[in-house]
């Protein structure tokens, strides 16, 4: 047996103990997670993670307060692009919020402060035990706090300690599992997902994969279960 496939064998192993003792189930056949690359940096994982979690603030201003959105939401969010030297960095969907937004664009990007949730994690800013926990939705305000203290991005990337390849990929699998057992509750009530929630799962996990994947834009990866 390759060393790739033991290191896979031996991470879902250590999934499945996990799932065991939040009472979840998994696929036997739910294919493995060997050594894969990680495709982003950590200054890439940084810039990502500080624009999420502005833009995902910013959809919350437009649908909760239009008018604070298009003044005090829009300003400080602009301002964050440069101080942080964001604008090479930016999904379409949060320059069209800048320009020209609409409910549904809104609406996605504020589910995105669960991909910042995952991001912070992979940035030594949030605890494995926080992460693997049953999680219901977190709100920008928590995770905030991270980079409230900064106003250049080489202070906020000093701040930030990158986790292991392997502690990465340790927790793309559980995700990958969460993720398969919330679906298959949807679709099997019989299947048991515990306390997870869909949503937090998907967007979560669509973070970790954007890390090993050579996609730029995550809203491009797929999320099959």
């Amino acid at each position: 047996m390759n060393t790739d496939k033991e290191t896979a064998i031996k991470r879902r192993e250590e999934t499945i103990k996990k799932l065991d003792a939040l009472a979840v189930d998994y696929c036997k056949g739910l294919p493995l997670i060997g050594n894969y690359k990680l495709y982003k940096s950590e200054n890439q994982i940084c810039k990502r993670f500080i624009a999420s979690l502005f833009f995902s603030m910013l959809a919350c201003d437009y649908m909760q307060d239009r008018h604070y959105y298009e003044t005090e939401g829009k300003e400080i969010t602009e301002q964050a692009v440069d101080e942080f030297r964001l604008k090479n960095y930016l999904f379409p969907a949060e320059i069209k919020l800048l320009e020209e937004c609409d409910e549904r664009t809104a609406i996605n990007l504020s589910w995105t402060i669960e991909c910042c949730y995952s991001l912070a994690w992979v940035l030594g800013l949030v605890s494995t035990e926080e992460m693997e926990a049953p999680c219901e939705p977190d709100g920008p305000h928590n995770l905030f706090q991270f980079i409230k203290p900064f106003h250049k991005f080489e202070d906020f990337k000093a701040s930030c300690k990158l986790r292991q390849p392997s502690e990465i990929l340790d927790m793309v699998d559980l995700y990958y599992n969460y993720h398969w057992a919330c679906v298959d509750h949807r679709i099997n009530p019989i299947t048991n997902c515990g306390e997870l929630n869909e949503e937090v799962v998907m967007e979560r996990r669509k973070a970790l994969e954007w890390i090993i994947s050579k996609e730029k834009d995550w809203s491009d990866i797929s999320l099959d279960t």
